[in-house]
């Protein structure tokens, strides 16, 4: 069986997901890059543990749906308590949200 193809779809979406966290300024479509890089990454597991014929890759793949779902839910809080607050989701609104009290700046 070729699993070329296999990684080369998991390689490609790798690189979409990469291209869209680097080149969006909308806080959704990062989240969305981010998901499309944890799916080529769980593509390219599967197909190893099928070529070395281990279920590792298996559970890799399970275990990154897990982590993958948990980070959603919690980014998708983040994003809604974002904006309910500042009316937007641009990347450039919501780093106004980062805490400057942490720089020694804060209020006295």
């Amino acid at each position: 069986m070729e699993y070329a193809p296999t990684l080369l779809a998991g390689g490609a979406l790798f690189v979409i997901g990469l291209a869209m966290v680097l080149l969006r300024s909308e806080l959704l479509f990062v989240l969305m890059g981010i998901e499309v890089m944890f799916n080529g990454a769980g593509l390219t597991a599967a197909a190893a543990g099928q070529y070395w014929h281990d279920p590792v890759g298996q559970v890799l793949v399970l275990f990154l749906m897990t982590i993958t779902g948990a980070e959603l839910a919690v980014a998708l809080v983040l994003v809604y308590l974002a904006y309910r607050r500042l009316h937007a989701t641009d990347l450039a609104d919501v780093s106004m949200l980062r805490d400057d009290a942490a720089d020694g700046e804060g209020a006295q």
